[in-house]
């Protein structure tokens, strides 16, 4: 499995409880299992919530499901 579709994996698994649509950035940091502490790993680096937050903006509201958010954090992300 790739870097890109291991990101996805982990961002669809972090967010599979997470009440759908999200409308700002307080309601998805809630939505998060430990908020900004929320930790995913690219290869052999770990990520948090909080170093990915500059990825996603206010114009990005409402999130529509996990894909979404998935989809969107890897393509700024540049994976």
């Amino acid at each position: 499995m790739g870097v890109k579709e291991e990101v996805y994996e982990q961002i669809i698994e972090i967010l599979k409880d997470a009440k759908f649509p999200i409308n700002t950035m307080d309601e998805l940091i809630a939505a998060l299992p430990e908020g900004l502490d929320t930790t995913g790993r690219i290869g052999g680096v770990e990520v948090t919530a909080r170093e990915a937050e500059g990825l996603i903006t206010e114009k990005d509201f409402p999130l529509k499901d996990a894909k979404y958010v998935a989809d969107l954090l890897i393509e700024r992300a540049g994976l």
